[in-house]
């Protein structure tokens, strides 16, 4: 039954988001064609006509870009939306009824979501990447320099002294852990915001999302303070700096995917006492 609930799921999303990433692609190939002509008649030499020429391909691409944010963006809501609205709208009662049980629900759900949104980081990302070389007109090496690249090397930070793509890597690591967390708790804050609210339940949703990111984020701050006092406490007695940050980004997945963990256990909780309820 969990290969139905999922096959549907899928369905359901794709029917949105299979639009919207073909789209994605078009504008990936608009923001790589803008970039490339943006950076060949600027290596042509100048005039007022080649001017202009820049500046509209040099819009184009910011706009294409400024695009795929906004794709990522949508992505998410879409996948909240249909989580809300499967469960906790007049559609919920017919998927509360279903001979499935509240963790096969979750886990359909949790899967649909999370492989939509590793789609959309892929198609995005690959977006961002040709826009990127376009931009640097195809030149070797310009792949180091593209976003995508720059982005998940500072998010893999320097473990282990890994240089490159060791650091894309531990990056991918990161934004993966960090993917689950932030598709688990929307799914939590919105449990939430339909279990305790009377009226106006989506916004109380979306408030508890804020307020749990807000409190997330500050305990996150304290950390990076704690971490940053320690860091120079160890580096004053030559202690393994290396070693330390292994620690450190360890650390940080455990807690994300403790913090999912916790999400989901929490979900499938309050989506037994609705079924009971049913």
């Amino acid at each position: 039954m969990l290969g139905k609930l999922f096959k549907y799921d899928m369905k359901a999303l794709s029917r949105t988001l299979v639009p919207l990433h073909v789209a994605v692609l078009v504008l990936g190939l608009v923001s790589c064609v803008a970039g490339f002509a943006g950076h060949t008649v600027g290596e042509s030499g100048s005039s007022p006509e080649r001017n202009v020429f820049m500046a509209v391909m040099t819009l184009a691409f910011l706009l294409s870009m400024v695009a795929l944010f906004v794709a990522v963006v949508a992505t998410f809501v879409i996948v909240i939306a249909r989580f809300y609205r499967n469960l906790f709208t007049d559609e919920g009662y017919l998927t509360l009824t279903l001979p499935v049980n509240a963790n096969q629900i979750m886990l359909s759900k949790t899967l649909a979501g999370l492989l939509w949104m590793c789609i959309d980081v892929v198609v995005v990302s690959l977006c961002a990447v040709l826009a990127s070389l376009g931009a640097y007109g195809f030149v070797e090496g310009a792949l180091d320099s593209t976003v995508p690249y720059w982005m998940l090397s500072a998010a893999g930070g320097d473990l282990f002294g890994s240089e490159g793509w060791g650091s894309v890597l531990v990056g991918m690591a990161n934004t993966g852990a960090q993917l689950v967390f932030g598709l688990l708790l929307a799914y939590l804050s919105f449990t939430l915001g339909a279990r305790m609210a009377e009226r106006h339940k989506v916004a109380a949703g979306i408030g508890i999302y804020v307020l749990l990111g807000w409190i997330l984020g500050l305990a996150g701050g304290i950390g990076a303070i704690v971490a940053s006092s320690a860091t120079i406490y160890w580096g004053s007695v030559t202690f393994d700096y290396d070693v330390f940050t292994f620690f450190m980004s360890a650390a940080s997945w455990v807690l994300l995917l403790g913090g999912a963990a916790i999400c989901y256990a929490l979900c499938v909780h309050l989506l037994k006492r609705r079924i009971e309820l049913t």
